[in-house]
């Protein structure tokens, strides 16, 4: 492979988010909301594309986040509800559909707003170097999740992922295919209005 292999980044942005009571994409996040921060960080990465999937509340995150201008590809997914598996497939599905399909499929949350470019980077300088034939994915401690960098030959079963659990299943099935990267403290999920207060006030601490 080159040394620049076309990589596709969904960003997973689909969900109501209904623990949070609030929509959790537009949840201030320095400068502007976590989406927008997430796409930020994303689009400096070296995937070729990034593809936003959309879901509940597409209408008002589309027009608040102003997506259109953002250099990226907005997908929603009208069965959004049947769970993070059903939008990853139906990502994954939109992003076949392009002229040059890609080498790699890398999958990201909009709710992990610590994450880093350098990281997203190492994902896939680490599939590069394995010549595309792993799953490069995070570790969660004994588990691998997101983000997670898929070759062509697991396309099939992304496709038909469903429920709630996103690809957690699928990695959990393919252990001896994936190379698992840490992320070195840069995992907080957000999805709880606690969770987002407290994340806040830790960053802010931080900085003083």
């Amino acid at each position: 492979m080159s040394t620049n292999p076309n990589i596709a980044v969904l960003v997973m942005a689909a969900g109501a988010a209904t623990r949070m009571g609030a929509i959790k994409q537009l949840l201030p996040w320095k400068s502007s909301n976590l989406l927008l921060e997430s796409i930020n960080t994303i689009k400096k990465c070296m995937g070729r594309s990034v593809h936003v999937v959309l879901g509940a509340n597409a209408d008002q995150i589309m027009k608040e986040c102003r997506l259109e201008t953002k250099g990226v590809t907005v997908v929603i997914n009208p069965n959004w509800s049947a769970g993070l598996g059903n939008s990853i497939g139906y990502g994954v599905k939109k992003v076949l559909e392009s002229p040059q399909s890609p080498n790699g499929i890398l999958v990201c949350l909009a709710d992990q707003p610590l994450l880093t470019t350098n990281y997203l980077n190492s994902l896939i300088t680490t599939f590069n170097r394995e010549l595309a034939s792993k799953i490069i994915a995070t570790n969660y401690g004994n588990k691998a999740g997101v983000p997670a960098l898929f070759p062509t030959s697991f396309y099939s079963e992304l496709l038909t992922l469903q429920g709630d659990k996103g690809a957690k299943e699928l990695l959990e099935a393919k252990k001896k295919e994936l190379i698992m990267l840490s992320a070195d403290g840069q995992l907080t999920d957000i999805d709880t209005k606690k969770e987002y207060e407290q994340i806040q006030r830790n960053i802010h601490d931080n900085e003083k």
